[in-house]
């Protein structure tokens, strides 16, 4: 049984080595369309030599000037002995490169909605790779479904944090501790950065031999423990303290962070001996129009109320984009309980599988297969949302999301951003690259159908503190629950 050339791999087929330079020309040619059912479809294409025999006689004539064989000068090779040479290779080739054009251009002339890639199908004869003869390929499709998108019928919950007043007075403390002025006094106080080395000790507060040494700072304010948070006061350059991280610290993140080790590294439950190498103080910058200025831009706030409700409206911004990302989560599974479409399971499973570079179990497979078939539904849904709703992405906008991003990697590393030229050069060569510009109109595409969602579903609003917030926020729903592992 012979197959059609795999499309899949960039459109060779296997058996190809031609490696010259082409010229490409499109013939018209037989293509043909056969719908097995309303989800798959078989495409046809038929060529004749004269299709192709244009293209290979160019190729030869090519490497007739190019190939260097024993016993004829540079140009002067007999086309009959490069056709024996590497005819063969040259058809498969051309039949290749042609068949590749020429599915591309009936599927982007026809807009078949197909769903994946084309994926050869095997024909009762095989073919004979020898110019003069006859070829006939087919390759399977699958095609998008026909469905209607209808919004769920019941409230879907959108959580909100509570922002209390110890949210604003310690945002407000941190502004003011960011703005503020740094000295060097000579003991420490309730307040004070130390910077210093950590080495870590065993339980008779010996060093341990090749254990975990770091040097970094250490916030008096962040002991959470009042008699522990004691022993770092009144300290001086060159004394020493031993402790437990955890014990002081309580937050695996933050004690991680500061030794600079993993999570998981046993070294992050040790004692360790911390000497003072400087203690830094912060002195709080006043709450005035000189800090208002800097924060907000000179005139915006102009006393302290105003710059409390600045700090509340920036902390609920916050938690509102918290908000809409475990709303979309829930929206998309409401809805996708709510649609029911049906998608060219069999030829899916197929094609990835033949498109996958290892072999896995079959567990494993279905589990994989039923997160793409449910990211292919929501991917459809989307975009009959968006074209419903005339959404369109503009250069521009593709072009603004990419510069930010851009800006914030020179962020990440301490550069300013570099001059205008230069910064759209360097975003423009980011879109050109890995499909950096279709990932983006995606992103953007992905966000205005959810602000065109968020205004059509129902929504329960519920406001709770923030620990049953944050709690809300990483709760699986019943769908993951089930399906994740």
């Amino acid at each position: 049984m012979a197959a059609a050339p795999d499309l899949g791999s960039g459109g060779a087929i296997r058996g190809g080595s031609s490696p010259f330079a082409r010229t490409y020309y499109y013939q018209k040619m037989n293509i043909s369309k056969q719908s097995l059912n309303e989800l798959n479809a078989v495409i046809t294409i038929e060529l004749e030599p004269s299709d192709y025999q244009g293209r290979v006689d160019g190729q030869i004539k090519h490497y007739q000037k190019t190939a260097k064989i024993p016993g004829f000068r540079p140009g002067h090779v007999p086309a009959g002995m490069i056709r024996k040479m590497y005819g063969k290779s040259l058809l498969v080739d051309e039949l290749n490169n042609m068949l590749s054009e020429a599915i591309g251009k009936y599927l982007y002339e026809s807009k078949l909605p197909i769903i994946g890639s084309p994926l050869p199908r095997k024909r009762s004869e095989e073919p004979v790779f020898e110019e003069g003869n006859n070829f006939v390929f087919d390759y399977e499709v699958g095609l998008a479904p026909t469905f209607e998108v209808t919004m769920p019928s019941t409230k879907i919950p959108y959580y909100l944090a509570k922002v209390d007043e110890k949210m604003v007075e310690d945002d407000l403390n941190d502004l003011r501790r960011r703005y503020g002025k740094f000295s060097n006094p000579e003991a420490s106080e309730a307040d004070s950065i130390l910077y210093g080395e950590f080495n870590e000790v065993n339980a008779d507060g010996q060093l341990v031999e090749g254990g975990t040494k770091t040097s970094t700072t250490l916030s008096v304010e962040m002991v959470r423990d009042a008699e522990k948070r004691a022993l770092f006061v009144g300290l001086k350059k060159g004394e020493v303290v031993t402790f437990n991280p955890m014990d002081s610290f309580g937050n695996e993140a933050e004690v991680a962070a500061m030794l600079k080790v993993d999570k998981t590294s046993p070294s992050l439950m040790s004692n360790y001996q911390f000497t003072v190498m400087t203690v830094n103080k912060v002195e709080k910058a006043e709450l005035n129009a000189e800090l208002f200025d800097k924060i907000y831009g000179p005139g915006e706030v102009t006393n302290e109320e105003e710059f409390r409700e600045k700090i509340r409206a920036g902390i609920t911004g916050y938690f509102e984009k918290e908000s809409d990302r475990k709303l979309k989560k829930d929206v998309r599974h409401y809805i996708l309980e709510e649609i029911s479409i049906p998608l060219p399971d069999d030829f899916l499973k197929r094609m990835l599988k033949a498109n996958s570079e290892k072999e896995i179990d079959e567990n494993t497979f279905d589990h994989e297969y039923f997160h793409v078939a449910e990211d292919l539904r929501w991917n459809l849904i989307q975009d009959k949302i968006a074209q419903a709703q005339d959404i369109s992405i503009t250069e521009e906008e593709i072009m603004g999301v990419a510069t930010q991003m851009v800006r914030q990697q020179f962020a990440q590393y301490g550069m300013p951003d570099p001059e205008a030229d230069k910064l759209e050069d360097i975003t423009r060569n980011y879109l050109n690259s890995e499909n950096n510009s279709e990932r983006i109109e995606r992103v953007i595409k992905e966000d205005k159908v959810f602000n065109h969602l968020k205004k059509e579903v129902k929504l329960d609003m519920i406001e709770m503190p923030y620990a049953d917030f944050t709690a809300k926020l990483n709760e699986k729903t019943s769908h993951e629950v089930e399906h994740h592992h």
